[in-house]
């Protein structure tokens, strides 16, 4: 007896510790709607250790219509005539006749139905007739085309001063004001995709969060703060550097970063010094999936095929290419760097070499493609093809008897060497899979060849120290084919389901990065 009674206090007592312990875990933040209309914040479940939010919840915040069917067991989402049909515990929904497939099937849970994230994205956006898009780091979803830039915030201190940077891509105008207890920082945009950081309370500034207001940032100052100094710089096509520097009364303050000067004539060299400590982050600022480099195919003096009416590759490749990075820029906030603007020649490996060198996480490059036979018509999607030879430099390149280098302080770390002819071939599976996805979305708008993705050694893709494909658009070489691309109806069709593949690559991405 005495057994069963202890028994018994010891289950009790775990229950309590149990039920305490769930009470104080902390909840999931939510995720914003950002619409046209304004900004609701929904809840989050967390389920399988994945984000949820309730599909009820979801269509008062973007206007649905719900219907269950107790027959069949689905619900219907529904707007302006549009529908959609989920079961739950299924991954896949029909909407607007087409199938979808999900990672994550929508469940019940507590008597109601919860849907994740890439269920708005993939079959609410169908339903809408309006694009969404997730922003995980800001945990946000953005309905529509909304400018809203991504905004990777960072700090450092000194006894009199502080200063605050902020990297706003795309490129956003952007002014800084000052107000009794707090600087505002004001971008032209219906909302930012900004993870502020924690900043530890001290003289000069104590704190750094989202404004009221759409597109701002405040950053409140502490009873030490006397004035600040603001410097706007652009830092590329794709970005735009903001540097704050808070002082106190009679301090220079931090040394902002000075604009990029004109090219100048070469000096005389000097002996180099040896550089200064990098300053403390707020936070540490991981890269993520944040730059794209589109390859323009050809330019300059190199044409490319040429139709039989006279329309030049080179021009196609650049239209399309600014086409996708005005839709990546806008509706991901992503960087992208174009490997040339404008019409000039660029060798192979310079293209390559100018991804690897800003640390690009995916390269596309853009052609279009001709025959022999003016009958062949249709869109490609290449990854590189390797032999034996090149197989042998992979496992090489695998193996973990990387060559030691000696570092201050003590101990080694590995060097990692990497060859240009092999650089490509660690990235062989994720391009084989981004290629798969572009030609699935390319079919779904244009017409594709009979050999949709093909492997091959072309020379742009050797050097890729990232995924890498290479897009042959449709054939020039087609008379139909060549007025269609010449057109801008085609050019952003094909612009469009670019754009969604690197969207659903990014994705998966960053899914499977811890």
């Amino acid at each position: 007896m005495r057994r069963t009674a202890a028994l018994l206090c010891l289950a009790l007592t775990l229950a309590v510790a149990a039920a305490v312990a769930f009470a104080q875990a902390p909840a999931p933040a939510p995720i914003t709607v950002v619409s046209a209309q304004g900004r609701r914040n929904l809840a989050v479940a967390t389920v399988n250790g994945g984000d949820y939010l309730a599909l009820d919840d979801l269509a008062a915040a973007l206007g649905l219509a719900l219907r269950d069917d107790r027959v069949t067991g689905t619900t219907t989402v529904s707007a302006s005539g549009r529908s959609a049909v989920l079961t739950p515990e299924r991954n896949v929904v029909s909407a607007q006749g087409r199938l979808v497939s999900l990672a994550a099937p929508p469940l019940r849970q507590d008597g109601r139905l919860v849907v994740t994230p890439e269920f708005v994205t993939r079959v609410v956006s169908l339903v809408l007739d309006r694009r969404v898009d997730f922003r995980r780091g800001g945990r946000l979803l953005v309905v529509g085309d909304l400018r809203v830039p991504r905004v990777v915030v960072r700090g450092e201190f000194a006894a009199n001063a502080a200063q605050v940077t902020l990297e706003i891509s795309p490129a956003t105008e952007t002014s800084v004001a000052q107000s009794p207890g707090q600087i505002v920082v004001t971008m032209a945009a219906d909302a930012l995709d900004a993870a502020v950081p924690s900043v530890p309370a001290q003289g000069l500034l104590q704190g750094i969060r989202p404004g009221d207001a759409p597109g701002t940032l405040v950053i409140t100052t502490g009873p030490r703060f006397a004035t600040h100094r603001a410097t706007v710089q652009p830092v590329d096509a794709g970005t735009t550097r903001v540097v704050i520097d808070l002082m106190a009364a009679g301090a220079d303050g931090l040394s902002a970063t000075p604009p990029t000067p004109p090219p100048a004539t070469p000096a005389a060299p000097t002996t180099p010094t040896a550089p200064d400590p990098a300053p403390p982050l707020l936070d540490p600022v991981t890269a993520g999936f944040r730059t794209i480099v589109l390859d323009p195919g050809h330019g300059g003096d190199a044409n490319g095929t040429e139709g039989p009416g006279g329309t030049l590759e080179k021009h196609i490749t650049l239209q399309v290419s600014r086409r996708v990075k005005a839709l990546i820029e806008s509706r991901l906030g992503l960087r992208v760097i174009l490997t040339r603007d404008d019409d000039r020649t660029l060798d192979q490996d310079a293209r390559a070499a100018l991804a690897n060198n800003n640390r690009a996480n995916l390269f596309v490059s853009i052609h279009a493609n001709a025959a022999v036979r003016a009958s062949v018509k249709g869109a490609e999607v290449y990854y590189l093809s390797v032999d034996r030879a090149s197989l042998e430099s992979r496992r090489a390149v695998q193996q973990p008897n990387a060559p030691m280098l000696p570092q201050l302080g003590g101990g080694a770390r590995a060097l990692e060497l990497i060859l240009w002819e092999t650089a490509q071939i660690r990235h062989l599976e994720q391009s084989a899979t981004f290629a798969t996805m572009v030609e699935a979305s390319l079919r779904s708008k244009v017409e594709m060849s009979p050999s949709p993705v093909q492997q091959a050694p072309f020379r742009v893709l050797v050097g890729a120290n990232m995924p890498a494909v290479l897009v042959e658009i449709g054939y020039l070489s087609h008379p139909e084919e060549e007025k269609a691309l010449a057109s801008a109806a085609h050019q952003d069709k094909v612009a469009q389901a670019l754009f969604d593949a690197i969207s659903a690559f990014r994705t998966q991405v960053e899914k499977t990065t811890p």
